[in-house]
């Protein structure tokens, strides 16, 4: 399902299915289990949150194996992380704080 909220498109997230919860955990018990036993639950790609926009979900399709991807900057609004954009927008003289969305 799809939300709009704040100039961005909102989708459950894809690698947790929304519940904010993935095992990250380099331990195999942990996964084969589908728990962390060391508490490590939280999903990196919406952090907990259970929403991700839809530009983020499709850089994370896009990526390959074992690369990162950044998070646009209303993801990174959503997650109180108002520093990582304003350095975004002053890194990228190309960009204003306004198309920064927060």
């Amino acid at each position: 399902m799809t939300t709009t909220r704040g100039n961005a498109d909102w989708v459950d997230c894809i690698r947790c299915g929304g519940t904010g919860e993935h095992v990250e955990c380099i331990d195999d018990i942990c996964h084969a289990k589908g728990h962390c036993m060391h508490g490590d639950n939280c999903c990196a790609l919406c952090e907990g949150l259970g929403r991700i926009t839809t530009e983020l979900a499709t850089r994370w399709r896009q990526r390959d194996s074992f690369e990162g991807v950044t998070a646009p900057a209303p993801d990174l609004r959503a997650r109180g992380k108002l520093h990582a954009v304003a350095r975004d927008v002053r890194e990228d003289p190309e960009q204003s704080l306004q198309e920064a969305d927060f």
